[in-house]
């Protein structure tokens, strides 16, 4: 990175100090775009690359709206980003935490998608457990998105 990268916060080109005023925990995912890319990308202003930062609330924004074209279904049963609260998602087996989904939902796109279902325990056919707390399930498939670093076990 160059000395003055071009910063973004939810796709709205701003400045580096802006950054210091967001809490930690409303920050879903920081992407790094090298100064090559982001000189093909944004032509001169990306002489020293870009800092692309999406806030929680963006994300879920962003997923929402996805997995709602996705999923009639989804669409009917969450209708606002907000609305999710009863919903534990799985994606690719793994159950993710409240504050860990929008990071990984929000990287879903057309290129990595494979399948959505959604699964209300109340209709008694799945999952009558009580392992996972929540009335619906969103079971979700996608390749992992280029770039996204694996977590250490």
């Amino acid at each position: 990175m160059g000395q003055n990268p071009i910063v973004f916060l939810d796709s709205v080109e701003t400045e580096m100090n802006s950054l210091q005023t967001l809490n930690p925990f409303d920050i879903s995912n920081i992407s790094i775009v090298k100064p090559k890319k982001a000189k093909k990308l944004l032509g001169d202003k990306g002489l020293d690359g870009a800092i692309y930062v999406t806030t929680v609330k963006a994300a879920k924004v962003i997923y929402w709206n996805y997995l709602s074209s996705k999923s009639n279904e989804y669409g009917r049963l969450f209708n606002s980003p907000q609305a999710d609260t009863t919903a534990q998602y799985i994606l690719n087996g793994e159950a993710l935490s409240d504050s860990a989904s929008s990071g990984s939902l929000f990287l879903i796109n057309d290129k990595n998608f494979k399948t959505i279902n959604v699964i209300d325990k109340e209709d008694g056919k799945y999952l009558m457990d009580n392992v996972i707390p929540k009335r619906y399930i969103i079971v979700i498939t996608a390749k992992r998105p280029k770039g996204l670093l694996k977590k250490k076990n």
